[in-house]
């Protein structure tokens, strides 16, 4: 397999289980302030595109899921540029940040190469869980089976 085709399964994509998350360059950390570095806490990062169906019809959920697990920091790359961003936040009513990211950056920076997809980073700075989801019973089943405890 070259370093340029796509895994033969969706559990092939994203970081591997226990790798740390890379360091991004500044213009991907924008608006992030030092909540990309927080250590400590179990992180959620999801990664969808304004231009995928799946994606679309994930982003309802992501409330949902973040009133579920307060304790867990949620962060939401999309393909979307600032307006978008404005427009999904208003309209779900989110507070979590949500930053600008190619599909290019994600396959570079976190391996994503199926969307939407998320991972979640332990207190100790590694990848603990990752998968695609469509929905919060997707995203509550890579969490028990993973046993991330989000009290």
């Amino acid at each position: 397999m070259t370093s340029s085709a796509k895994p033969s399964r969706l559990s092939d994509t994203g970081l591997p289980l226990g790798a740390s998350l890379p360091e991004l360059p500044d213009y991907l950390k924008e608006g992030m302030g030092a909540a990309w570095n927080q250590s400590g806490t179990i992180r959620v990062l999801l990664f969808a595109s304004v231009y995928c169906t799946h994606c679309i019809d994930l982003l309802p959920h992501l409330q949902m899921i973040a009133e579920k697990h307060p304790s867990f920091s949620i962060r939401l790359f999309t393909t979307g540029d600032e307006e978008d961003h404005r427009s999904m936040k208003e309209y779900f009513g989110w507070d979590f940040p949500v930053s600008t990211m190619d599909q290019s950056d994600m396959e570079a920076y976190f391996q994503v190469t199926a969307l939407p997809f998320m991972m979640l980073v332990d207190e100790s700075d590694s990848v603990a869980a990752k998968g695609v989801i469509y929905n919060v019973d997707d995203f509550e089943q890579i969490v028990q089976i993973n046993r991330i405890s989000s009290s």
